[in-house]
């Protein structure tokens, strides 16, 4: 069974560290980078089945980062989550218009970031942007509708 994959992209060390622990509860290989032009050399090594990004980070923001993995034919299907303490309205909008697939802001919920994590790879084989987000939605909604077994903190 391929295990999956998830890069962790914080210049914030001990952010690092919390999504790293909380992955752990998915059984997925957690890989890490801390700045941008990282990120991007791990994504075309490592074809992560998810990336979670912070937006503020050295040498390579988040937002052009995202931009950039949505502009490759390879990469543009990887599956985004925004995970920043930047929640003003204008900085959702541009992190979904650089791409990003969802958003969430810091300090998160484990079990919000968990629900996340499990709905985007329920969706993330479809390959239609539009339409992954609206069947992820969906799956989001029905995920906090129903007891989510083990994961409770």
């Amino acid at each position: 069974m391929n295990e999956r994959k998830v890069l962790v992209v914080d210049d914030d060390a001990g952010m690092r560290e919390v999504l790293e622990s909380i992955l752990v509860l998915e059984n997925v290989a957690v890989y890490t980078a801390s700045d941008g032009k990282d990120a991007v050399q791990k994504t075309l090594a490592l074809m992560p089945d998810l990336i979670l990004l912070d937006v503020n980070m050295p040498k390579l923001n988040g937002l052009t980062f995202c931009k950039a993995i949505r502009a490759g034919k390879e990469t543009r299907n990887i599956p985004i989550i925004m995970v920043t303490s930047l929640t003003a309205a204008g900085r959702l909008e541009e992190c979904m218009e650089a791409g990003a697939d969802d958003f969430i802001g810091k300090p998160f919920p484990m079990l919000e970031l968990l629900i996340r994590v499990r709905a985007m790879f329920k969706t993330a084989h479809v390959t239609n942007h539009v339409e992954r987000v609206n069947q992820y939605i969906l799956t989001v909604r029905d995920m906090r509708e129903k007891p989510f077994g083990d994961a409770q903190p």
